[in-house]
């Protein structure tokens, strides 16, 4: 199965095949400005299995504290259960612990998603609390729960 994901650099390309994937109304989904990007504060991926685009993942690193980055990603619905999210966190660990020198990733998620919490406790993150109002959309405020590794 590991063989079967892979992470590439997002590309404009891409974008049509986010867009049917992220229609699902269950999916918040924020996208880094390009101004981030280019400043090596983000990091977006497409994540494949096999040839096909299956969901889209980043780390998003913090601009006042460059040693500590968050984790975010989506999968495509019929793609669920298959340890494709798993298998890109673990990826995008990997390359935030190895490459970008980070000491701490962070993953934040709504309290009612139980499948990415499952995600967090399989690649070892520790769950650190709930924070409250810590999400903006649509100018309402919502609670996370804070899930971490450190280094």
């Amino acid at each position: 199965m590991e063989s079967e994901v892979e992470l590439k650099l997002a590309k404009l390309s891409h974008a049509k095949r986010h867009v049917e994937i992220l229609d699902d109304p269950n999916f918040l989904y924020f996208w880094d400005p390009p101004s981030l990007r280019q400043q090596g504060l983000s990091y977006f991926f497409s994540i494949f299995f096999g040839k096909t685009i299956v969901g889209g993942c980043g780390l998003h690193v913090n601009y006042r504290r460059k040693y500590i980055a968050e984790i975010g990603f989506f999968v495509d619905h019929d793609y669920w259960g298959r340890g494709i999210a798993t298998n890109a966190v673990r990826q995008l660990e990997w390359l935030g612990f190895n490459e970008l020198e980070l000491e701490r990733i962070e993953m934040l998620m709504d309290p009612r998603n139980s499948a990415s919490e499952r995600v967090a406790v399989k690649c070892g993150f520790q769950k650190e609390g709930l924070i409250r109002n810590v999400v903006k959309i649509d100018g309402n405020f919502y609670d996370a729960l804070l899930y971490a590794k450190v280094k």
